[in-house]
């Protein structure tokens, strides 16, 4: 997770820097729009390719070691300039992609921080018991629901609740 934060850290820092100049009010909704598009991109990329091409199986199979549950390096960096290349027609700027693009990273970063909370030991308040009640039937039940970590709206727009 350290690992993580000194690479996207100073991501999301030149991000902010660039857009200092614009009003907060960009920024904000900058943000804000690329924390929803990671929940969009949580659901689809656990749905779409950790259960279709990509290796993911490990993850079911040893659930408790990190190295199985923090996403691989080249997959989280390449996805990122994949992002910030797809957002910069839509946001009118490289420096508004990139604002964009720290807020998916923001809620990327939160993901991981929480998905590793979630197979850890610590038993955690109520929140964290529900979001492991729901990723554990997801690993040891059916692994055909519940592809949300931190959230389950998309898994009850796509029809993926048991």
């Amino acid at each position: 997770m350290v690992r993580l934060l000194c690479i996207f850290g100073p991501a999301i820092a030149a991000a902010l820097f660039a857009n200092a100049r614009l009003p907060l009010a960009g920024t904000l909704i900058g943000s804000a729009t690329g924390l929803f598009l990671w929940t969009l991109l949580e659901y689809g990329i656990h749905r779409f390719a950790f259960h279709g091409f990509l290796p993911h199986y490990q993850h079911h199979d040893e659930p408790k070691d990190p190295k199985y549950i923090i996403s691989p390096l080249w997959l989280s960096c390449g996805t990122s300039a994949l992002l910030w290349l797809l957002m910069r027609i839509p946001a009118g700027s490289w420096a508004r992609s990139g604002i964009v693009l720290a807020g998916i990273i923001s809620g990327y970063l939160v993901y991981e921080a929480v998905h590793l909370r979630i197979h850890g030991k610590a038993a955690g308040g109520p929140l964290l018991r529900e979001l492991r009640k729901r990723h554990y039937f997801h690993h040891f039940a059916d692994d055909h629901f519940h592809y949300g970590v931190t959230t389950s709206v998309w898994d009850r727009v796509f029809g993926s609740l048991p």
